[in-house]
């Protein structure tokens, strides 16, 4: 893989990643059931557990033993007008690779349960022209490009980790049914990153069109 610094400091190049059909042995996913990890976390199910759905997770491709998990609220009305940091609904928790739990606490029925693939790098002035469903590292590619989104995490120190975009899911048309969770749109993940080290990661809006 190329060095981090590339994607995460002077930010010329990008991880790109989409989804496919899932395979035994995958170990990042959209849809489905969530981490077997939460099955132990009894106090987050009984917060959040009648409240959200599972969306992804994803390793951490920086960190091969840690992954990054989202939830989005089953309410669409509390997403949409907690829509960004520091108030968004969506969460975000990073916590130690697992596979996916048995129990469907957090699934929501209408997402089939689909791969997300590494799909190797990229130039980061080339994304514009890739559909993708994760891009890792280089710049965001927004839908709305208004500060009014930034300005609270660049006041707080936060800067651009990765972005998940409702264009790049997996083609199939069993994938989802009924509308998309963010209105064909994207999410918008940020982190502290210093010295190409990578902490407290939250989701720091999303978009439509």
């Amino acid at each position: 893989m190329e060095n981090s610094n590339d994607l995460l400091s002077n930010r010329s190049k990008a991880l790109i990643f989409k989804g496919r059909k899932f395979n035994d042995g995958d170990t990042s996913w959209i849809g489905g059931n969530a981490p077997a990890y939460f099955d132990d976390q009894k106090d987050f199910q009984s917060k959040y557990g009648s409240k959200y759905y599972f969306y992804l997770s994803l390793v951490n491709p920086l960190n091969p033993t840690m992954m990054y998990t989202i939830f989005f609220p089953r309410d669409y009305d509390e997403y949409l007008e907690n829509n960004k940091y520091p108030n968004c609904a969506i969460l975000l928790v990073e916590h130690p690779v697992s596979n996916e739990s048995s129990t469907d606490v957090f699934t929501n029925p209408n997402m089939k349960k689909y791969a997300i693939d590494n799909c190797g790098v990229i130039n980061n002035n080339t994304s514009e022209n890739q559909i993708f469903l994760v891009k890792f590292g280089g710049t965001p590619e927004h839908i709305q490009n208004k500060n009014f989104y930034t300005k609270e995490l660049v006041a707080d120190s936060f800067e651009f980790l990765f972005q998940i975009d409702e264009q790049g899911y997996p083609e199939e048309d069993d994938f989802i049914q009924g509308n998309y969770p963010f209105s064909y749109g994207a999410l918008y993940i940020y982190a502290q990153i210093k010295n190409e080290n990578v902490t407290d990661p939250v989701v720091g809006y999303w978009q439509f069109s």
